[in-house]
């Protein structure tokens, strides 16, 4: 299980030698697959890390969709669990401040996948539980909230910006505790997350 984890630091460490090695090297971009950005998350419910990217789906760049891997070790969870998830994020506003920083707030709808070595995970119900006894737990649907900080780079750089976010998630399964548990306070429903953006074209 040690792949996983060693494919993320892999990719990191490509992505900051070009960053570190490419400064003057323009882009241009071509039809394809090429993403817009990168992105690099800490926490978040969809892993201890996770790495991704994403495109902008509309020429105001308020809403764009991310593809990522997340991973949690063995180590921190008993047992070790893959996400892909597909996320949809939308920026109501944009705030310019000075010296090329923007601030922008999000809001993102997920669908997460969970893969975990681990017969308490799975998408159809065992046979050897009765028919209703528990509910498929695999996927699951996340709703995010926070805020961004961009800084602009020079277009002809490698990475044209550079964004930190910061947002609090929940998920259908936790918010499903929360009606039934008398135990389950709101806030235990709720997690922090961190991340980067990395900006290959702008």
């Amino acid at each position: 299980m040690k792949k996983p984890l060693s494919f993320c630091l892999l990719i990191i460490t490509f992505f900051t030698t070009q960053m570190l090695s490419a400064q003057d090297t323009t882009i241009v971009k071509k039809r394809g697959i090429i993403p817009d950005y990168v992105n690099f998350q800490l926490a978040g419910n969809i892993g201890s890390g996770s790495i991704g990217a994403g495109y902008y789906l509309n020429p105001v760049r308020s809403l764009c969709l991310d593809g990522i891997y997340g991973y949690s070790p063995a180590f921190r969870t008993g047992r070790a669990i893959h996400n892909i998830v597909l996320r949809l994020t939308y920026y109501p506003y944009t705030f310019d401040l000075p010296r090329d920083y923007t601030l922008r707030p999000l809001v993102s709808l997920a669908v997460s996948k969970q893969i975990a070595d681990s017969d308490r995970t799975f998408s159809r119900l065992p046979k050897n539980y009765p028919e209703g006894y528990y509910a498929p737990n695999a996927f699951r649907l996340h709703l995010d909230l926070g805020i961004t900080l961009k800084r602009d780079l020079s277009k002809t750089r490698f990475i044209k910006a550079i964004e930190l976010y910061a947002n609090t998630t929940t998920n259908e399964m936790y918010v499903t505790y929360y009606f039934r548990s008398k135990i389950v306070d709101f806030t235990d429903i709720f997690s922090m997350a961190i991340g980067i953006n990395l900006y290959l074209f702008e």
